[in-house]
């Protein structure tokens, strides 16, 4: 269990590990830099990280995945086994399953470099890495490891089923709209695996991640779930059972009346968030009104709060993932504090509560749950 954040300036210890001496000067002066920062500590591989954490255990770790002697896979099973501490992974882009099978191992979150090689655009990550690290140093890691080590049990276990028939037939239209960031990944897959095959609501996920990571998180949540799951295209209908996610480095906004479908919206110079949920959460409430259920997990920042004003308003209902079980309680919180938040749950309750709205809502008399991977 590592230690809460101390209070106060200048209080964080940092590991930076990365093969790359000159990726290991930028970002170990980028990290200096920081006011809440008091040392950083700068490794070429994961055999002299593991002597540095022994030695004196940082609050946080960047992370390199591929390094000569010990890569980062084989640090990080060992860093979470024996001393788990927040690691961010900062990968170079091309490298999305190397990244989804960091955060499986442990990792909490992740920034892409903008080219593989050394160069001065590492520069540019500079602000998006400071704000991760401050949102995660210090994190308890126990409850989000039992979640990991959980998934994977039930991933070995699982047994495969038939297809069922769909009980949408008869039942009222509704949409389910999920939006997350920090320790997103792990917990939509908790909530989404409780929905089965036949889930009579369409789904769109919201997930803070730039292009090319949300195609392959969606094909995970296609494999991991019981759903069907791509990443959304321009003018792609909304249909039952089917998770949409919200392509990277542009907005996804619900369109449309009587056939409803989703539009994929170019980001502007001002977007802070993109995919942003406020839009795609606002652009639900006024197309579907109160057949919305909202749901926001984990995540820095106050992305999702309006939208889910927007669907309060409209009389769908609201669900945010409680402090309890968020990595990062910023987007709850906001929302919250909002007054847009009509239930705060423990993340083990909130994929039960979906169904339980569903069933409410579409009429249905019963939406089997347990939703185990179509074969």
């Amino acid at each position: 269990m590592t230690a809460a954040v101390k209070t106060g300036k200048k209080n964080l210890r940092v590991l930076v590990v990365d093969d790359s001496a000159y990726n290991r000067k930028m970002i170990r002066t980028m990290l200096t830099d920081m006011d809440e920062v008091s040392k950083v500590e700068a490794v070429s591989d994961g055999e002299e990280a593991i002597r540095a954490v022994l030695s004196d255990p940082p609050d946080v770790i960047t992370l390199d995945l591929n390094m000569p002697r010990m890569d980062g896979f084989t640090f990080l099973r060992w860093l979470m086994r024996n001393h788990p501490i927040p690691v961010i992974v900062v990968s170079a882009d091309g490298g999305e399953k190397n990244v989804f099978k960091a955060l499986d191992l442990g990792a909490l979150d992740f920034v892409v470099k903008p080219v593989r090689y050394a160069s001065e655009r590492i520069n540019e990550i500079a602000e998006e890495l400071r704000e991760k690290l401050r949102a995660i140093a210090g994190k308890d890691l126990t409850p989000y490891l039992d979640r990991l080590r959980e998934k994977r049990a039930a991933s070995k276990t699982a047994p495969a089923r038939p297809p069922k028939k769909s009980e949408v037939s008869g039942g009222r239209e509704g949409l389910l709209v999920i939006g997350a960031s920090t320790g997103g990944p792990s917990a939509l897959q908790r909530v989404l695996s409780e929905l089965p095959e036949d889930y009579p609501f369409p789904v769109i996920v919201v997930q803070h991640m730039p292009p090319v990571f949300t195609r392959q998180f969606s094909m995970r949540l296609d494999r991991n779930t019981a759903l069907r799951g791509r990443e959304a295209s321009d003018g792609e209908r909304l249909e039952p059972g089917t998770i949409l996610v919200a392509p990277g480095g542009h907005h996804l906004v619900v369109s449309g009346t009587d056939r409803h479908s989703v539009q994929v919206v170019k980001r502007t110079n001002m977007d802070r968030f993109v995919p942003s949920v406020n839009i795609t959460m606002s652009s639900a409430a006024k197309v579907y009104g109160k057949a919305v259920i909202g749901v926001l997990l984990t995540g820095m920042g106050n992305d999702g709060a309006e939208g889910m004003s927007r669907i309060r308003e409209a009389g769908g209902h609201t669900l945010a993932e409680s402090e309890e079980s968020s990595v990062v309680y910023g987007m709850p919180r906001a929302a919250q504090q909002k007054g847009a938040v009509q239930e705060v749950l423990h993340l083990d309750r909130i994929g039960a509560r979906i169904l339980e709205l569903t069933r409410s809502q579409s009429g249905l008399k019963n939406t089997r749950s347990g939703g185990t991977k179509k074969p």
